[in-house]
């Protein structure tokens, strides 16, 4: 091999331009990604709700459906804040929504139900971009919120507000206690169905948690993982004013003993429900209740960790067990137990 080398090495050597920032590629894919993958989420025949968060232009506005961001025009009239029942049509050319409804009088005239709404993606902010992350955005929100799922305390719903005002009133006490649970958000999407086939108003829908925050939905996501994960719902609160509770609804995959342990010999279609409630009452102290229905029979079991509230309560079992076979139930267990 010749190498031949210039009598002036500095001859050789040519001064340098500017150097041009380069974009970088790798914000660049990630950005995509985070996009597309968004946008998979999407369910084609799914209805969401879409909310205005910002106006781009006049008639254009930043709605965020689920989680992603999309540049839509919604004319002149349309106001942030706003919300419209939105159903997914399909991604291509471009994502696509059709107009279920709207609040009356916030969209022209030419926004009517049924028609459809074109959709640009709008990437997520820097902060879920950056190019030192080793994921996308989408791809980081999911992964916490399945370790958030693994998580105890995560599991758990907490509510400000009082569930009900009627404690001397079983009947209203125990549909107060359905509606917090119908409406904690965790069956949101099954309620958004029954919305677009008139099963279910437009009012309920508006109660639950993912309409009542931007954040909420995202919020709620790791809650129904958890839900799906588990088969299990935590709930902590008033129950009544000044008075605690937790909450627990579980759906097991075994029949169950009147103990509340798995059992064998059922089948997996009879799997059991069972819902576990602790208060501590003025009077009684720390009490612990372990209701379960199975194929519709029902087994209750009280726990007290007193010895003079379990005496009480032993004294009033038969009048107890009257009123839970008034309606026809049938009560295969009712006991109460000293809670060790």
């Amino acid at each position: 091999m010749i190498i031949k080398q210039s009598p002036d090495p500095s001859a050789a050597v040519a001064p340098l331009a500017r150097v041009a920032p380069v974009q970088a590629v790798e914000e660049i894919a990630d950005t995509v990604q985070d996009l597309n993958f968004r946008i998979a989420q999407l369910v084609k025949g799914q209805s969401y709700f879409g909310q205005v968060m910002s106006r781009l232009q006049p008639g254009v506005f930043q709605v965020n459906v689920q989680g992603n961001t999309f540049r839509m025009e919604l004319g002149q009239q349309a106001a942030v804040g706003q919300q419209m029942l939105l159903r997914f049509v399909g991604d291509s050319p471009v994502p696509t929504f059709r107009l279920l409804s709207q609040p009356a009088g916030q969209l022209e005239a030419t926004r009517l139900p049924g028609m459809m709404l074109p959709a640009v993606p709008l990437p997520a902010s820097a902060a879920d971009s950056g190019v030192s992350t080793a994921l996308s955005s989408g791809a980081r929100i999911l992964s916490q919120q399945l370790l958030q799922a693994n998580g105890e305390a995560k599991q758990t719903l907490s509510s400000q507000a009082v569930v009900s005002h009627a404690p001397q009133n079983p009947r209203v006490l125990a549909q107060d206690m359905q509606r917090t649970l119908t409406g904690s958000g965790l069956f949101y999407e099954s309620h958004l169905e029954k919305f677009t086939a008139g099963k279910l108003p437009l009012s309920s829908l508006l109660q639950e948690p993912q309409n009542q925050q931007p954040a909420a939905a995202e919020f709620m996501i790791n809650k129904q993982l958890a839900v799906l994960e588990n088969h299990r719902f935590q709930w902590q609160g008033e129950i009544w004013p000044g008075q605690k509770m937790d909450w627990q609804v579980q759906l097991h995959e075994e029949p169950l003993n009147p103990d509340g342990q798995a059992a064998d010999g059922e089948s997996a279609e009879d799997r059991p429900v069972s819902s576990n409630l602790r208060l501590e009452l003025p009077s009684l102290g720390v009490i612990t209740a372990n209701v379960t229905l199975h194929v519709g029979h029902l087994c209750v079991r009280i726990a007290a960790a007193d010895h003079a509230a379990m005496r009480r309560l032993q004294t009033d079992l038969p009048e107890l067990a009257t009123a839970l076979t008034s309606h026809g139930q049938a009560l295969d267990a009712l006991t109460v137990v000293h809670d060790e």
